[in-house]
């Protein structure tokens, strides 16, 4: 959820007419892309209480697991186009933006009273340390298959295996979230109940 835009952004730039992938926009079109997905971030958050109260907050955040995993799925077989790549970027967001707004709530919800700005200190703290590992991750999957020699001579293009990797992590790590809230969370789990 939080790691994903870096590679994004330089597969966007990677120009297809040199190493058969990408869709070889400049930088001010990227933003373009990067603009979407924020908008959409927005959008999915201010949705919130509305998916919440149609369904029930844990069923909210399920349901916004599943965009995010469908987001970055589609990009397996869908990447070749700009159209496509916002159109992922675009689900994978409103689903983002629908757990951005509810993880907060949702962990005060299930601690003790008394925790509850503890947990919610502690869901932003989690969500800033998973950030930075995500991006590394992803750093080293790109990587992987740059060789030597193709460094020595500045051509630094990450394999496309490597954003095939990024976003089968992505949608994969999303549609297990799905499953494990789905399954194997009680469905007054996020809930606190009106005293009296």
């Amino acid at each position: 959820m939080l790691g994903a835009q870096v590679p994004l952004s330089t597969f966007a730039r990677t120009d297809p007419s040199a190493v058969g992938y990408g869709l070889g926009l400049t930088a001010g079109t990227v933003s373009y892309i990067i603009g979407a997905y924020v908008l959409s971030l927005a959008i999915g958050a201010l949705l919130l209480p509305v998916v919440s109260r149609l369904l029930s907050p844990r069923l909210a955040l399920v349901v916004a697991a599943a965009f995010v995993a469908v987001g970055y799925l589609l990009f397996l077989p869908f990447h070749d186009t700009l159209v496509q790549t916002l159109t992922n970027m675009v689900v994978a967001g409103l689903g983002s933006g629908l757990l951005v707004a509810a993880l907060p709530s949702a962990a005060a919800a299930a601690a003790p009273e008394a925790r509850s700005g503890m947990a919610t200190g502690l869901t932003n703290a989690t969500k800033t340390v998973g950030g930075s590992i995500a991006s590394a991750v992803f750093g080293v999957a790109l990587f992987q298959g740059v060789s030597a020699a193709a460094v020595e001579a500045g051509q630094t293009a990450a394999p496309l295996s490597g954003y095939l990797v990024v976003w089968t992590l992505c949608g994969v790590t999303a549609a297990i979230c799905a499953l494990v809230l789905l399954v194997g969370v009680p469905k007054d789990a996020f809930t606190r109940p009106a005293h009296a």
